[in-house]
């Protein structure tokens, strides 16, 4: 629980440099077969970006990905035209935008090895509880 908390902190706290890097917008197009992924990224250096826009389809949910690099300035760039051989999508459920900067290092690095550090200690916090309590077991 407490690394889910941690996780959840993490990208909070991540998302406002994510936003300020790049912003991507998934489009569902009046046909409801055809997605668009269009982008916006202000700073001058091109980004490796991967964008998950999940659809809703009746009884269920689509994806639609998208990974280009997505030059310096762009505005409302549409770089992803996606059209849905399947049922119609109903709408865009959420968007996830990941991106990289050219040498394959995160734009914003979280700090893992804070919250795995902090998860292998409630670990074993909890393993000694147990071992602790299997000793006082035999010895009664």
């Amino acid at each position: 629980m407490t690394r889910w908390l941690g996780a959840s902190a993490l990208l909070l706290a991540a998302a406002p440099a994510f936003a300020a890097d790049v912003t991507a917008v998934c489009r569902l197009a009046d046909d409801k077969h055809t997605v668009s992924v269009s982008f916006t990224k202000p700073l001058a250096k091109t980004m490796q970006c991967e964008v998950n826009c999940d659809m809703a389809i009746p009884n269920g949910i689509g994806a639609v990905v998208c990974v280009k690099p997505v030059p310096s300035g762009a505005k409302d760039l549409v770089l992803c035209t996606e059209k849905s051989n399947g049922p119609p999508y109903t709408r865009v459920k959420g968007t996830e935008t990941s991106c990289r900067d050219p040498d394959g290092t995160p734009v914003a690095p979280a700090d893992d090895k804070a919250d795995e550090d902090e998860s292998d200690a409630a670990i074993r916090k909890l393993m000694k509880q147990g071992q602790d309590f299997i000793e006082r077991q035999k010895a009664k």
